[in-house]
């Protein structure tokens, strides 16, 4: 009975958000919710896989469930630097050894303007594989993304899981 309401409270939490930024604009500003605001319980570091993948997979059941047409993204926020990085991981571990401070997020994109089809020339998306992630279910995308921020000489890193 309790894994089913703490489910079902991420599951609220998660679609008062779709609704809030499909009702006033939200997902032309790229408005997020952090994992840690879904559940305080993933608020630690070493927490942030097993819950960015739990809340990933509410908000597609969630999407799914109110047949929403749009696309979910999970992204983790890399260490920045002040060159272009490039992928510099190769499992899991090294991945989590990249995060920066920031928990990960929760996105909902337009099919087709997602972030990695908005990226210009000078900008890095890569495809990857979602094993990194323990994931092997088909329609589930990996990518990694790299650009310059604007007004600021620092280049942003993200790996994100789309579906």
């Amino acid at each position: 009975m309790e894994i089913y309401a703490v489910s079902r409270k991420r599951e609220e939490v998660i679609e008062k958000w779709m609704t809030a930024i499909i009702d006033d604009g939200g997902i032309r500003r790229f408005d997020d919710l952090h994992i840690d605001e879904i559940d305080s319980a993933w608020s630690h570091r070493d927490r942030w896989v097993e819950g960015g993948l739990e809340s990933f997979r509410c908000a597609l059941a969630v999407r799914d469930r109110n047949r929403l047409p749009f696309a979910v993204a999970l992204a983790f926020s890399l260490k920045s630097g002040d060159r272009p990085i490039g992928v510099d991981f190769q499992s899991r571990p090294d991945l989590q050894e990249r995060f920066d401070r920031s928990p990960p997020s929760l996105y909902l994109f337009h099919r087709g303007e997602e972030l990695r089809n908005r990226m210009g020339s000078n900008e890095v998306a890569r495809d990857l594989n979602p094993v990194i992630f323990g994931i092997s279910e088909p329609g589930i995308s990996c990518y990694y993304l790299e650009f310059l921020q604007k007004g600021t000489d620092e280049y942003c890193r993200s790996v994100s899981l789309e579906g």
